[in-house]
């Protein structure tokens, strides 16, 4: 079972301009070591839906296809 640490958080917004947080966890082991892998990152909101992260400022929640722009780092 893999373990997750937060490395960052996104303030972004979607078309219509509302508010929404991206969360991005690295892939850990039982004693929190990381690697360099970029596989091992995962993205998700706030509310716990996934997030794929299309380039640097557009990431896509996959369950609704709804493109989040990134609005503050």
């Amino acid at each position: 079972m893999p373990f997750y640490k937060e490395t960052n958080r996104f303030q972004c917004s979607n078309h219509a301009g509302r508010p929404c947080i991206v969360i991005e966890q690295m892939r850990t082991d039982l004693l929190g070591n990381t690697g360099l892998d970029p596989t091992k990152i995962d993205y998700l909101t706030e509310d716990g839906d996934v997030v794929s992260r299309l380039d640097e400022s557009l990431f896509l929640v996959l369950i609704s296809q709804e493109e989040l722009m990134l609005t503050q780092r």
